[in-house]
This record gives C-alpha cells, sequence and structure tokens, in this order.
C-alpha cells in the first residue's frame, strides 16, 4: 500500500478519503460518514462534504467499518459531487 500512499501524496490528495476502484468487481472507500442509498444498482455514501455515487449491478454493502467501506458487485460507474 506505500505505492498508493504515494501516489495521492504527489497528486496532493487525503489519503483518509480516497477511492481505490477494481471495474466490474468491487471498490473500496475511505472516510465515509453514512450511507444515504442502497440499492442493488446504486449505492450513494457521504464522505466528507463530498456525495459519491456507485452504479453498477448486484451492488451490496460487503464491509462498513470505521469509515472504511467496501461495495462488491458489477461496478461499472463511481461519481463524485
Amino acid at each position: 500500500m506505500k505505492l498508493i500512499s504515494k501516489i495521492i501524496s504527489e497528486l496532493g490528495g487525503d489519503e483518509a478519503h480516497a477511492i481505490t476502484l477494481c471495474p466490474k468487481e468491487l471498490a473500496y472507500f475511505r472516510g465515509v460518514k453514512s450511507v444515504c442509498e442502497l440499492t442493488e444498482e446504486k449505492i450513494v455514501l457521504m464522505c466528507g462534504k463530498n456525495c459519491i455515487t456507485v452504479e453498477g449491478e448486484n451492488l451490496s454493502a460487503d464491509e462498513y467499518f470505521q469509515g472504511d467501506f467496501i461495495v462488491r458487485g458489477v461496478v461499472s460507474r463511481v461519481s463524485v459531487e
């Protein structure tokens, strides 16, 4: 994970609010404050001041602990507002 930390740091990002995406398989989020919507096609998360929408098929909340959140399923799109 040192490589991911280095990349985030060099881009000026905040490692506490990072997203790791494995297309068509899963998405991992850090810094999640709450889950606003949870269906098999769409999951909406609040992460700081950002609203993150995950879209796809057969989505499920695999793990949610201390701000870390894992979505499993066919992840086709992630958007941040």
